[in-house]
């Protein structure tokens, strides 16, 4: 947990501005769900869907510096300090997702917090609905995190020359799974919520693949400077 953290402090420490638009998309879904709350009360559940692409933009955003902290430390030496310590290059790439993911925790544990107090205020049976919405905020944001953080840090270990992190690339692997939320109301709560969590899963399973094959296809010189 110690290694854990530090990688969390430099992360944050290397951009403010990309964790202050993640802050700033989940207060704006927070926002939406509890003007959805107040307007539209228990009888249109399927609009309360929207809110979970905000958050889970925001989530996404928020822990991107995790990538940049991959290339600032792979051009430094970091890496090669790291490996030089018995570490494989799953073992690097775990450490980093271990990072994103806890940066994830800190910014839904807020989340959740502002949504319930709201769900509380509005009244029990939104309350309900907002657990809901949690819980699909946190299964589409962890995966999609952990999807996009292995991807960028095999993209950046494959590339020849010492550059910074895609981001907007970064961003782009994110958009195919998180977007589709945004033009589903009109299905109906079911069909909604069945491809979300199918995108949620197709996004877990590409992680955990990209990570497994890591020692295989990312060759340790990858990882120096």
């Amino acid at each position: 947990m110690n290694k854990t953290l530090i990688f969390v402090k430099r992360s944050l420490n290397l951009s403010k501005i990309l964790t202050g638009m993640g802050v700033g998309l989940s207060a704006l879904g927070i926002f939406v769900i509890f003007a959805l709350s107040l307007l539209a009360g228990s009888s249109s559940a399927p609009v309360f869907v929207l809110p979970v692409s905000f958050m889970s933009l925001g989530l996404l955003i928020f822990t991107s510096p995790v990538t940049l902290l991959y290339v600032y430390d792979k051009n430094n030496g970091v890496l090669e300090y790291l490996l030089s310590l018995g570490w494989n290059q799953s073992d690097v790439f775990k450490q980093y997702l271990k990072a994103a993911l806890f940066l994830g925790v800190i910014l839904f544990i807020g989340q959740a917090v502002a949504i319930l107090i709201a769900g509380a205020i509005v009244g029990s049976t939104v309350f309900v609905l907002d657990l809901l919405m949690l819980t699909i905020t946190a299964f589409m944001g962890f995966s999609v995190i952990s999807f996009v953080t292995v991807a960028m840090m095999a993209f950046s270990s494959l590339q020849k020359q010492r550059v910074g992190a895609n981001t907007p690339l970064g961003m782009a692997l994110g958009v195919p799974f998180i977007f589709p939320t945004f033009y589903l109301g009109f299905l109906g709560f079911s069909p909604e919520l069945i491809i979300v969590l199918a995108l949620c899963t197709l996004a877990a399973a590409l992680s955990v693949t990209l990570l497994l094959l890591s020692s295989r296809f990312i060759r340790r010189e990858k990882m120096l400077p």
